[in-house]
């Protein structure tokens, strides 16, 4: 038998490697610990990051493969066709949201963004590979939805309502700016490699580039908890000094349901997110009407979204400051004077000023969400609130067919417009019972 070499005395590469591993651990934390510079910036900026570059591609651009996929005669798919892994990919995310968010606050959030974003790449993967569009919208469906229930908003704004104390609205509301920022970022990168390559390679590269971006940025810098670090979370301030309980809090869904403030939100913000989500998707065919061509309807889109932005920085800072329920006003106020400015066939120019009030209204939706959300329930059960409000607001997604109904039966869209002014009227009467925090 051959004898082991006596190796006694020989350096042990593995234990000084893991050593040296543990040294630099130490000394980030430790240099985390001695700036002044909050770490949870860090993970808003991430955030931005991996929602802009999934959503960008996925959500915003989805318009721009319908038209290569039209074109494509090897699929032979119908303008009415090409809609369906869109529409699969909304109600299937509403459906699995309460799963997800049960998730958000039980794991490793890192662990779900990185298997989310896997998922995402490998769908994109496949459907470069795909020879049927029956075959893509089961991607859609599955893989694409995982992707961006897992690594989109609702992981984002979960982070920052367990980042942040006193400044949680903030950045809640910045957080939520990546999907608006991948619209704009994406959509001319996406144009950029279908028209090159051809849709088929533009999907493999960004499956691949999903993976090379996303992956490494999100294990090396997100953090579930500032105490996974050893960090002292942000403080709540000195008014809310009282609610370490309730931030601390477990609920259970049934204890969820039960909750005056869940349904109240749910009947507050369905007809506001219907009102503006239906009158969004049909900016372009209105516009038409008043003889807006598509270029000048691209700029009041362009308008819209970037006003969205700035109004979630605003109700995202102002949620931390002001009551909730005048916050939402404010926001369902813009969001009627907006219509019922439709109402009065605008100019174009007063078309761009509608455009950037619906914008504005829109902008509030999801930073006064989290808000709420966070301040009623506390930021331990954040994600399963989160979670369970989207089978109920999922209902918003049916407004464009519904506006598209009343378009053909009235043959303008005014009698769409006067019902979604009188939609908002309910919303408004929900909030009055919304407790104070």
């Amino acid at each position: 038998m051959e004898s082991r070499p006596d190796i006694a005395g020989q350096p042990d590469f593995r234990g000084a490697m893991l050593l040296t591993l543990l040294k630099l651990r130490h000394l980030l934390i430790e240099s985390i610990l001695k700036s002044p510079w909050y770490y949870g910036w860090n993970i808003v900026g991430v955030s931005l990051v991996f929602q802009g570059v999934l959503f960008g591609s996925i959500f915003f651009s989805y318009t721009l493969w319908v038209g290569e996929w039209l074109d494509d005669e090897s699929l032979g798919v119908t303008l009415t066709y090409v809609m369906v892994p869109f529409t699969i990919l909304s109600l299937a995310q509403s459906l699995i949201s309460p799963f997800a968010g049960y998730a958000m606050d039980r794991y490793s959030i890192r662990a779900l963004i990185c298997t989310g974003t896997t998922f995402a790449g490998l769908g994109y993967v496949l459907i470069s590979l795909t020879t049927e569009f029956w075959q893509i919208i089961v991607i859609y469906g599955t893989l694409i939805m995982a992707g961006v229930l897992l690594a989109g908003p609702l992981a984002a704004q979960t982070l920052a309502a367990k980042w942040f104390g006193k400044n949680r609205g903030l950045a809640i509301g910045l957080s939520t700016t990546g999907t608006s920022i991948g619209g704009v970022v994406m959509a001319p990168v996406v144009t950029l490699l279908y028209q090159s390559y051809g849709w088929r390679d533009a999907h493999w590269m960004l499956g691949i580039a999903f993976v090379v971006v996303i992956l490494p940025l999100v294990w090396l810098t997100v953090r579930s908890t500032p105490e996974e670090l050893g960090i002292e979370a942000e403080s709540a301030g000195e008014s809310d000094s009282a609610s370490e309980e309730l931030q601390a809090r477990s609920w259970a869904v049934a204890e969820i349901l039960r909750q005056r403030t869940f349904w109240v939100v749910v009947l507050s913000f369905l007809p506001l997110v219907t009102a503006f989500g239906s009158i969004q998707q049909h900016l372009r065919p209105y516009a038409g009407t008043l003889g807006v061509d598509s270029m000048q309807t691209a700029f009041l889109i362009s308008v819209f979204a970037t006003i969205m932005i700035l109004g979630k920085l605003f109700f995202g800072t102002m949620a931390d400051r002001f009551d909730h329920r005048g916050l939402f006003g404010l926001s369902l106020l813009a969001c009627a004077i907006a219509v019922l400015g439709l109402l009065t066939s605008p100019t174009y120019s007063m078309l761009i000023v509608l455009s950037g009030l619906l914008g504005f209204s829109a902008g509030g939706f999801l930073p006064l969400l989290g808000a709420i959300v966070a301040s009623r329930f506390g930021v331990a059960s954040f994600g399963s609130v989160m979670g369970l409000l989207g089978p109920f607001l999922a209902a918003s997604a049916f407004g464009p067919m519904i506006f598209s109904t009343l378009f053909q039966l009235h043959g303008n869209y005014n009698l769409a417009l006067w019902v979604a002014l009188a939609a908002l009227i309910p919303g408004a009467v929900a909030m009055v019972f919304l407790p104070k925090r």
